[in-house]
């Protein structure tokens, strides 16, 4: 079966080589730099390999301002370029035009009416979904489009059944930040192992990660690197067991931010897609900004 994961990194970048403000000059990351010798800064040019493929990818979208979470992400998961269609970069949330575009149409809609099967891969604590219920939360874009196409928002109980994973990949945070000690904790290669396993049984399993935002927002160096770290940990684990014949890995984001920690903001620098598996040479020649990315899923997945 073919089968898509891809990796939502929110808030990464490619900035400069800058030791002082941009954890990708200083983070240790021995799975990405062996898989492929792409150079991680605004300097970068595609790279391609037998296995991977890595090209700088543009969020800006032809808008003026910084790009946002809502419109980017928007983008990412409709293959329309949102910022355009509402005249600006908006978020963190969801206006009322871009909740109407992604109610209206995006990959998971299309390819639950395909009869495919599509998984959201992080779960969320039970207080989040009494923040929604309350009315004291908004959905961000990716959860407004899974709703809208009738995709289920893992909850605790999916994490613990292994269906969905945890913000921080391992579960740990859940224990020290939220106090659930039920939850299981796995180690990075663990996790990665897992995510493999639950792709070959999905269509499209889509794990969004938004620490890295987060932690950019924060300036925090050190909890950058170990951002970083940490994906390499799972990718590693990814990695070993992957279905390089039928599956294909994307890695993304909607902006900048984590790259550049010189500032509190997002900023306007391109991100890094990086292709993994299966066709991936082919299909990165057709990505140049963040409306790519959903054809691009729709093509593996129906040709």
């Amino acid at each position: 079966m073919k089968h898509v994961l891809f990796l939502f990194l929110d808030g990464v970048g490619l900035g400069k080589n800058d030791p002082e403000h941009n954890p990708f000059a200083t983070a240790h990351l021995p799975t990405l730099k062996q898989l492929i010798a792409a150079d991680w800064f605004d300097t970068a040019t595609a790279t391609h390999n037998a296995n991977a493929s890595f090209i700088p990818t543009d969020a800006n979208l032809g808008i003026t301002g910084r790009p946002q979470s809502a419109t980017g992400q928007a983008t990412i998961v409709t293959g329309k370029n949102v910022s355009a269609a509402i005249g600006e970069h908006y978020g963190p949330k969801p206006n009322p035009a871009i909740r109407a575009i992604l109610q209206q149409e995006n990959v998971f809609k299309t390819l639950i009416q395909q009869q495919k099967l599509v998984r959201l891969g992080k779960a969320y604590p039970p207080g989040y979904f009494e923040a929604i219920a309350s009315g004291k939360r908004l959905h961000s874009a990716i959860p407004t489009a899974a709703v809208a196409a009738g995709v289920k928002i893992p909850t605790l109980q999916d994490y613990i059944a292994g269906f969905a994973f945890a913000d921080d990949y391992t579960g740990q945070i859940w224990h020290d930040k939220l106090n659930i000690p039920n939850a299981p904790i796995y180690t990075h290669a663990e996790a990665g192992k897992r995510m493999a396993a639950l792709s070959q049984q999905t269509h499209l399993l889509f794990y969004e990660h938004w620490l890295t935002d987060y932690i950019g927002h924060k300036r925090n160096m050190p909890g950058a690197i170990k951002q970083l770290e940490d994906f390499d940990a799972v990718l590693t684990g990814i990695l070993a067991h992957w279905d390089y014949e039928n599956g294909l890995i994307i890695v993304s984001s909607d902006h900048g931010n984590m790259e550049d920690l010189s500032v509190r903001t997002h900023t306007r620098n391109q991100v890094p897609t990086l292709l993994i598996g299966a066709n991936q040479q082919h299909y990165a020649k057709s990505v140049v900004d963040l409306t790519d990315l959903t054809p691009l899923i729709l093509a593996h997945l129906t040709s």
